[in-house]
């Protein structure tokens, strides 16, 4: 049984998973031009939660800006 990976030593910032979700993207595009509609939506649904999640953590994160100001 595979053993989990180390924690990374930091937190992904908000850039690193923008970039994650535009390559997860582009797998869905290549899974929708090989005809595999079904993995290709199932992916863009996935990424169309992941891109609400990361707009509340710019919100929060810009709220936080303000607030130690």
């Amino acid at each position: 049984m595979p053993k989990k990976p180390p924690p990374p030593d930091s937190n992904p910032s908000a850039a690193d998973i923008e970039r994650a979700i535009l390559a997860l993207n582009k797998m869905a595009e290549r899974l929708w031009g090989d005809e595999r509609e079904a993995e290709a939506k199932a992916l863009l649904d996935a990424l169309d939660a992941l891109n609400r999640a990361l707009d509340r953590i710019r919100i929060g994160e810009s709220r936080r800006a303000v607030t130690l100001h």
